[in-house]
């Protein structure tokens, strides 16, 4: 990666969790060299006028499954890091080498999440290795770390929050899985879909919980919650593929989304749903009072879920964190700093001297009015300006499209053969 010094002047600074006084900033050698004002400037820099529009960190979308060039369409969003919570080892070892390069956002995995057999996702994702109880804890746990996982995701999910039953793994098994994930340093996050699983889970020890409830909490719920020091991955966003939500209807993200993923989300929108839907309205109240109580909120997408896109979606996921009783500050926090900080990310999400050069120029003032981050101008990583129109049209964005496409067939298939019902 070849390095150019870039210095940034007339900039609004927010840091991953204030408004600073700078108004400039030095990149260098692919970190950021030093903050202060246009003296900053030096000959031969690179000079970019932001011309009062807002420097922030890096984006981190906090929950993501891969597709072939996800982690390409995610950095023309601004998203410089995305969190995987399951993906098969050889997509994950492909985005990873991807991510060595200038044009595709850093990628955290899990690799294969901890799930029984036959339990959630195997629609979309078999085979792949199952947990039958606790023995298995220790092996699957090295396998992943040996697979380069970088976190560990645990599934409790009977089926209970959607539409049919499946196999799960018990608490015990999880303890157990949770145990030998912080042997080998890895942070857990857990896959819950309701207010019970959440609480069933608090004794284990696990570190996040990938989605916020879809079912309402009660006080004590909340209370138990923050007392387990738990932080919580809000996929609000997942809304958007039910009726009443929809991300084209942005205009700044549907302008740069490009014609095939906009045809997508239009198909998306006329698939068969079950009769009972998601109580998403729980879900953003959940998010308030878990805010409220001091619960580290990670904004995050689960992309590519029907109806959520990699980069773009996390745009709408902090106007539904907005919408949720987040002020817009704490909710680019949500995205920047907090998720750095629970998974151990020391070297990103914030803008300070010494820390990657991860950044993201958007006009307007986003820690004002969310709506702002939309309106992205220019993306760095690792000091790096980003191509931000290369990816529509590309081989990446087809084998992305591709892959969705042979994801959703599986499904599709999954769901009639169990229900019964034709799709």
């Amino acid at each position: 990666m070849a390095f150019v010094t870039t210095t940034i002047t007339g900039a609004r600074i927010f840091d991953g969790e204030r408004l600073l006084d700078h108004t400039a900033v030095r990149l260098t050698g692919g970190r950021i060299a030093a903050l202060g004002d246009a003296t900053l400037l030096s000959p031969g820099d690179e000079h970019v006028d932001a011309r009062g529009g807002t420097l922030l960190p890096g984006l981190i979308d906090a929950h993501v499954h891969l597709l072939p060039g996800a982690p390409r369409q995610a950095l023309t969003f601004g998203v410089t890091t995305v969190l995987d919570m399951f993906s098969k080892p050889d997509t994950v070892r492909d985005a990873v080498a991807r991510a060595a390069g200038p044009d595709c956002a850093d990628v955290r995995s899990s690799s294969v999440g901890a799930t029984a057999p036959g339990g959630h996702p195997s629609m979309m994702y078999a085979p792949f290795p199952s947990v039958t109880g606790p023995r298995d804890a220790g092996r699957f746990v090295a396998d992943r770390v040996a697979e380069g996982a970088a976190h560990l995701k645990v599934l409790y999910d009977d089926g209970t929050g959607g539409p049919m039953p499946m196999p799960s793994l018990d608490v015990p098994t999880i303890a157990a899985l949770t145990e030998a994930a912080h042997a080998a340093g890895l942070v857990v996050a857990a896959h819950v879909s309701t207010a019970r699983g959440a609480l069933d889970l608090l004794p284990t020890g696990v570190d996040v919980l990938a989605h916020v409830p879809f079912d309402a909490l009660d006080a004590a719920q909340v209370t138990a919650i923050a007392a387990a020091g738990v932080a919580v991955i809000s996929t609000l966003s997942v809304a958007d593929g039910f009726p009443g939500g929809s991300l084209p209807a942005e205009p700044a993200l549907a302008a740069r989304l490009g014609p095939a993923w906009r045809a997508v989300l239009e198909r998306q929108q006329q698939r068969w749903l079950p009769p009972q839907l998601p109580d998403f309205g729980a879900a953003r109240v959940n998010t308030r009072l878990l805010h409220a109580a001091g619960v580290p909120v990670l904004a995050g997408t689960d992309a590519p879920n029907p109806g959520t896109v990699h980069g773009a979606s996390l745009h709408r996921e902090l106007g539904y964190l907005v919408t949720a009783g987040l002020s817009p500050a704490a909710a680019l926090t949500a995205a920047t700093a907090r998720p750095a900080d629970v998974f151990g990310l020391a070297d990103r999400g914030r803008v300070r001297a010494g820390l990657r050069a991860d950044l993201v120029l958007v006009a307007g003032h986003p820690d004002e009015d969310i709506a702002a981050t939309q309106e992205v101008r220019a993306v760095w990583k690792r000091g790096v300006r980003a191509d931000l129109d290369g990816y529509v049209g590309s081989a990446d964005e087809q084998a992305g499209l591709a892959a969705l496409r042979a994801q959703t067939e599986k499904v599709i298939a999954a769901v009639r053969d169990r229900l019964g019902v034709r799709l």
